[in-house]
């Protein structure tokens, strides 16, 4: 099984992408396949004796380029050749802390679309106080229609029953308040769908229940989805970064935080987004995960790691199996 590991777009450059992946083979067997540039990835990896592919480019694509225009013409693109790569080995995954939207880009002109579904989606785990959360979608869709939404939960219902071995798990819409004529026309359309669906829709949800495990799947479209997560994101950032300036404030406080600090470390490592590593995209032929442009290894081994788990389980076999 290969793993086309597209070395562009972190912030921390190759190193991340490459040791990640060197981490996720002390636990995994796979053929990491290293697309970006040689002298580089060779660099990071140094006497490594692993089993590894290198393929050279000097091209790829980034965030503020349009990314249809794009794909179609940066042929030699390190996501375009992963894409392709993925088309002509039906056993291969594909990672990306890259541009998230020549990533659905990708997915839709190159990989196609799952026969009956209309638009892929990113579906990413929150780290919650009763396991995992999945939130459709968080930046693949910034316009998007109830129909949608709909094939979201499916699609999410899928992923979870089958990766995670959660039976019928629980769809819940964000929205603005729990009762069911809250919200925009756009929330409402899909609220009406969903209780007529054959899913366990449980309702609406509002944003801060985002972490609390109250639903399995939360459905939004791409521009709330994307808000909520940052935001949820920031706020646990800046929750620590008082915390410390709180326990520093005086020696009392210091040596409190010496008797804590073994449990808060264990507390916020359960919120930890490096632990979920990065969503796959949901919807289109290829497997497809997508990983944060701000990854440290441990958060690039857990993606490699989670999209091996959603090839395993042929998920995608399974989506088009539900939608025929």
């Amino acid at each position: 099984m290969k793993i086309l590991i597209d070395t562009y777009g972190a912030d921390r450059g190759e190193e991340v992408l490459v040791m990640g992946a060197l981490r996720a083979l002390e636990k995994r067997d796979f053929t990491p396949v290293f697309i970006g540039n040689k002298s580089k990835i060779q660099a990071e990896l140094k006497d490594k004796k692993d089993q590894f592919e290198i393929i050279h480019t000097d091209e790829f694509i980034d965030n503020n380029e349009d990314p249809a225009r794009a794909i179609r013409r940066k042929k030699n693109a390190s996501i375009v050749m992963a894409y392709n790569m993925a088309k002509e080995d039906g056993n291969s995954g594909i990672l990306s802390a890259g541009s998230t939207g020549a990533l659905l880009a990708g997915g839709l002109f190159l990989a196609k679309r799952i026969e009956g579904i209309r638009r892929a989606c990113l579906a990413t785990s929150l780290p919650t106080k009763n396991g995992v959360t999945l939130l459709m979608d968080t930046g693949a869709n910034m316009d998007t229609k109830a129909e949608y939404l709909e094939e979201f939960g499916l699609m999410g219902k899928v992923y979870l029953e089958n990766v995670l071995a959660i039976k019928n798990p629980k769809i819940g819409l964000l929205n603005v308040g729990v009762e069911e004529h809250k919200g925009n026309k756009l929330t409402k359309e899909t609220y009406k769908l969903l209780e007529k669906s054959n899913m366990n829709f449980i309702g609406n949800i509002e944003a801060r229940d985002l972490l609390t495990g109250k639903a399995n799947v939360i459905l939004a479209d791409g521009f709330d989805g994307n808000i909520a997560i940052k935001t949820a994101e920031g706020i646990l950032s800046l929750l620590s970064k008082e915390l410390k300036d709180v326990f520093y404030k005086s020696l009392a406080n210091k040596i409190a935080a010496g008797i804590i600090k073994n449990d808060l470390k264990d507390m916020f490592a359960s919120y930890s987004a490096d632990k979920v590593g990065g969503a796959p995209l949901l919807g289109v032929k290829s497997y497809v995960y997508k990983a944060h442009g701000s990854s440290n290894q441990e958060a690039i081994e857990n993606a490699i790691l989670g999209l091996l788990d959603y090839m395993d389980k042929k998920v995608i076999e399974k989506i088009e199996g539900e939608i025929r």
